[in-house]
């Protein structure tokens, strides 16, 4: 496929998510969606953060912290995941165009990769809101020190992380894409039970140290662990940290996610064509 045509099945499935994402509300009531919708959750694990600190006698600004930072950019795998396991059913039940669209010159897969990166747009600006609202909140409106200079963010390793990262959040999602498209009734669930278990087994708002010794091995196998140490440090900068190691470990993971997300999509449409489920209607 030539590079003109990828592009602009890109720069279109990208309009096209935007579009589908906004056009149910007026521009204010969406924009209100928009900027609740990533703090209520900053909100209910710093609230759970603060109230057990107080049952507890002691607040610990390093674990608020590690709690703000991995809860923020957490937005990431739920917005593109949600993005990527939704689209199936949108594009073939309700919206009755995927048949259209895997008859076009352009590839499925690209059109997918561009809806998915409407899902880290969205990412991107819930993140700012999340950072920027959240210090407004805890820090300034009730008084819990966030300790971060962000005038000594390393950059280039952020980037570096948040690339490798976001290639792996959408792999997962072609596996996502693969199952929805041999099934129906699920991708109302599949994204949260996924997330889930990355939320609790990836080091979110909890050292993945304090699991069960069957736990840490489940986090040490998983992607988002290491993305999100990778971004802690690029914030934090804290000591004795192998940076080198964790890279590597993010990069092999990254590459075997996205060789088992294309095998799995890429089995999933042989059985898609095989049995008639491209154009599939669904009633409920």
């Amino acid at each position: 496929m030539a590079i003109s045509t990828i592009l602009r099945t890109i720069k279109q499935s990208v309009w096209i998510g935007w579009k589908v994402e906004t056009n149910w509300a007026d521009p204010l009531v969406f924009s209100i969606y928009y900027l609740i919708k990533p703090i209520a959750g900053l909100l209910i694990v710093g609230f759970i953060f603060l109230i057990g600190s107080v049952v507890s006698g002691t607040v610990d600004p390093g674990l608020f912290l590690f709690l703000f930072i991995g809860n923020s950019f957490f937005i990431y795998v739920m917005q593109i995941m949600m993005m990527m396991s939704m689209l199936i059913h949108e594009d073939r039940a309700h919206y009755e165009v995927l048949k259209h669209i895997y008859l076009t010159p352009g590839s499925l897969h690209v059109y997918i990769v561009g809806r998915a990166l409407n899902g880290v747009m969205n990412a991107s600006i819930a993140l700012l809101l999340t950072l920027g609202l959240g210090v407004a909140i805890f820090q300034h409106g009730l008084a819990v020190p966030i300790q971060i200079n962000w005038l000594t963010i390393d950059l280039g390793l952020l980037g570096l992380t948040m690339l490798l990262g976001i290639a792996c959040f959408m792999a997962i999602g072609f596996v996502l894409c693969g199952i929805n498209i041999m099934t129906s009734k699920v991708q109302f669930t599949l994204n949260e039970y996924v997330s889930g278990i990355l939320y609790l087994f990836g080091g979110v708002v909890f050292l993945p140290e304090i699991l069960p010794q069957w736990g840490q091995y489940v986090s040490n196998a998983l992607p988002v662990t290491y993305f999100l140490r990778l971004v802690r440090f690029s914030f934090l900068h804290q000591a004795n940290f192998d940076v080198q190691a964790n890279l590597l470990y993010l990069f092999a993971t990254t590459i075997i996610t996205i060789l088992v997300g294309l095998a799995v999509f890429k089995v999933a449409m042989f059985k898609a064509r095989r049995d008639g489920l491209i154009d599939k209607k669904e009633e409920y």
